[in-house]
């Protein structure tokens, strides 16, 4: 196949909580500022709504477009980041999966083939307040999102027996994310739907504050193969700042007793988020994880805290210590433009969360809150 050819559109499956229903949208790494774009449809962030069923929103026209693009060999926009990996990596995780799944001798169309792997958002529980979320992803920011006059999200799931219409034996692959998945009441109910777990793969995108346990342990010990995302953001307090309520150092504890939990690991990663709060911290961070020996990836944020809208002078100096391909490939792949507005939301996040936690940036990224009082904000 060409090189704009992903097999995800033809196999995956992802569900967005909803206030009412679900709402199903491309992969994880489909840039969402494009998919708002392609999607007219106002449900579960801009999500396809599933009310008529799973199969019928999985071949709606958006959708379809997409499929025909890449069988065709025209790029997606909102494919840029596997794109931007491949150019600096070599692969992404397009690649990935087209090595997992090669459906390339299968006579293809616009249409959805086949559920082979499911990406569902449970609920919106958690525990955290990570401040590049939102209360759509997690109930306990509702009242930072009420004072800084963002929505204010009620809850949100995802009920598991909206798989009822598939065939579930053909499912491979399942990665559970949040709210936090281990935290949700519905984790355990969604698990029990799946009659033969040996079969199946779990990739579990957590932030290593619950350890499993009881029934939900015994199923998760029984399954094929288990792979962890770990949630986390920079080291020590550049971490507790953006992710707060928790502790770096509690991550890499439970992360690792996680780790030692299961015998059927196949791979375990740490997942650093960077973003206009941490990004001077990403240099310090990559070595840390390499001088302790634990893998880790990163995650590139998006939003109010995406470098996209961020004056010259925050871009110059955060390359003057941190000038690795990957963080030029984000402002490259952010198409960074200064947007007043937009930083100013940015800075008014700052004050807003200090006063709510009774912190001072200063006491987490003392660099940060220099530059930030240097350019006057």
């Amino acid at each position: 196949m060409n090189k704009y050819f992903c097999s995800l559109p033809w196999v995956h499956l992802r569900l967005d909580a909803g206030v009412d229903h679900a709402g199903a949208s491309p992969c994880c790494k489909f840039n969402s500022d494009e998919w708002e774009k392609l999607n007219s449809s106002i449900h579960s962030r801009h999500a396809l709504p599933v009310n008529n069923g799973i199969k019928n929103a999985m071949n709606q026209q958006v959708f379809k477009q997409i499929r025909s693009d890449m069988l065709n060999g025209i790029p997606t926009k909102g494919c840029i980041d596997c794109y931007e990996d491949e150019r600096i990596h070599g692969q992404s995780m397009r690649t990935d999966v087209n090595g997992f799944w090669d459906i390339t001798n299968e006579k293809l169309t616009q249409e959805f083939f086949q559920t082979k792997f499911i990406e569902m958002s449970l609920d919106n529980t958690c525990n955290l307040e990570c401040k590049m979320c939102s209360s759509f992803h997690s109930t306990k920011l509702r009242r930072r999102d009420k004072l800084l006059g963002n929505t204010v999200h009620p809850n949100v799931t995802c009920d598991p027996s909206l798989l009822d219409e598939l065939d579930l034996s053909q499912v491979e692959t399942i990665k559970l994310v949040g709210g936090e998945p281990l935290l949700s009441k519905h984790h355990l109910p969604f698990l029990k739907k799946f009659p033969n777990p040996q079969k199946l793969s779990l990739l579990y995108n957590t932030n290593a504050t619950i350890i499993p346990s009881g029934e939900t342990l015994d199923i998760m010990k029984s399954v094929k193969e288990l792979n962890f995302i770990i949630s986390c953001d920079g080291i020590y307090k550049y971490n507790d700042y953006q992710r707060w309520g928790s502790n770096f150092e509690s991550i890499i504890e439970n992360g690792l007793k996680i780790k030692n939990t299961f015998n059927n690991i196949n791979w375990f990663t740490f997942l650093n988020t960077f973003t206009l709060l941490n990004l001077n911290a990403y240099t310090k961070t990559i070595e840390w994880f390499k001088q302790n020996n634990i893998e880790t990836k990163s995650n590139w944020g998006q939003g109010d805290l995406s470098v996209r809208h961020a004056p010259d002078w925050y871009e110059e100096w955060i390359l003057q210590e941190n000038d690795h391909p990957e963080v030029r490939s984000y402002f490259i792949r952010e198409e960074r433009k200064y947007d007043p507005e937009q930083w100013q939301n940015f800075i008014d996040l700052i004050k807003v969360t200090d006063k709510m936690y009774g912190t001072r940036l200063e006491d987490y990224n003392p660099e940060l809150a220099e530059q930030l009082h240097k350019h006057n904000n």
